[in-house]
């Protein structure tokens, strides 16, 4: 993998990716340029299938470039291997709409699966940084519940402890607010937010919801594979 000096955490230059061949080639993303800076929270919003799920795989190293530049971390992706990108991804934080927690483990557990990879540290020492996070994001009494005795609301905050524990360069969010009401919607981003903010850490996050707008730095529109005219700031996608 190319390793270039990072003058952001993410910038992206003339991305295009279709899937498909031949006659079944079918064009998903044209000509994406677009930068998040360090500790900037960015909304990614648009009609449904207008690429921004793809987008955010190719971002998070989920899925081969095809053509055009993509840094991430002060990594180029395009042309980087499957190895490449394994290695990059534990650098990123992820968050899911649907948490994707394991049922069978508790909550300190499967915030503390992040940091496995990393032999340097212990069991107890996962463990530990865990429980810290999830007491930094108001689950303290909860570390050894299974999400099934936790509410939507509080399976996110294991999933937001679960992306920052690692001390990610950039989190990926993707619809992170949608399984969830008002309430709690508003209280896992804000959460975010601040928490990111206080790390500097980059958030890219896709959503539809525009009850939480008020969280960005900048908005971001995409339609037909393309980023159209950044939204001024708290304007709501049409």
């Amino acid at each position: 993998m190319v390793e270039l000096r990072m003058t952001s955490p993410l910038a992206l230059s003339g991305v295009n990716f279709a899937y498909g061949e031949g006659e079944l080639r079918r064009p998903v993303l044209r000509d994406v340029e677009l930068s998040v800076g360090a500790g900037e929270i960015v909304l990614l919003t648009g009609p449904s299938g207008s690429g921004k799920t793809t987008l955010l795989t190719l971002i998070g190293a989920l899925r081969a470039m095809q053509e055009g530049s993509c840094v991430v971390l002060g990594k180029e992706l395009n042309g980087a291997t499957e190895r490449d990108r394994v290695r990059l991804r534990r650098r990123i934080g992820f968050i899911f709409q649907n948490h994707n927690l394991l049922g069978f483990l508790t909550a300190r557990q499967n915030v503390a699966m992040t940091l496995e990879l990393d032999r340097s540290v212990s069991e107890a020492e996962r463990l530990d940084r865990a429980a810290q996070m999830l007491g930094a994001v108001g689950l303290a009494d909860h570390v050894d519940k299974p999400p099934s005795k936790l509410f939507g609301g509080q399976r996110q905050r294991v999933a937001v402890a679960r992306a920052l524990v690692g001390s990610p360069g950039i989190v990926l969010a993707d619809e992170p607010t949608a399984a969830l009401d008002k309430a709690s919607g508003q209280e896992v981003v804000h959460l975010l937010r601040d928490l990111a903010k206080s790390r500097g850490v980059a958030i890219l996050m896709v959503t539809h919801d525009p009850r939480i707008l008020d969280i960005a730095d900048r908005i971001v529109s995409m339609e037909d594979g393309r980023i159209v005219e950044p939204l001024a700031d708290g304007a709501a996608p049409r």
